[in-house]
């Protein structure tokens, strides 16, 4: 809120702020906290399953195992690698200290060859 004087200058201002995190807020973020401290921080499944013997591949006892699924191919990994290897070939002093990243953009249109 702000204050005039007659000839239109600000006299006065109030300023209300809004809290950044408020108690719901704060408590959305703790029980996320408390749910990925639940899991392995390598593969992400819950400890309690990934720990347990129960699902030990080299467990004859086990009642269940965990198994490995088909790789897939990550595009965007594939260009951070070659960028990446670009520059551990061109800068190898300053390569492990680059910051890679990629964005998608569109593919510009293939060219036609002549005589086609």
């Amino acid at each position: 809120m702000t204050a005039w004087d007659e000839q239109g200058r600000p006299t006065r201002w109030v300023t209300s702020r809004e809290v950044e995190w408020d108690g719901r807020e704060r408590a959305w973020m703790l029980a996320l906290d408390l749910h990925e401290a639940t899991l392995c921080r390598k593969c992400g499944q819950p400890l309690a399953e990934c720990t347990d013997p129960d699902n030990d591949p080299d467990n004859p006892d086990a009642t269940s195992q965990y198994v490995a699924e088909d790789p897939t191919e990550c595009f965007s990994c594939k260009a951070l690698v070659r960028s990446e290897e670009k520059w551990s070939k061109n800068d190898p002093d300053q390569a492990p200290y680059m910051i890679h990243t990629v964005v998608r953009v569109a593919k510009p249109p293939r060219r036609r060859r002549k005589g086609r």
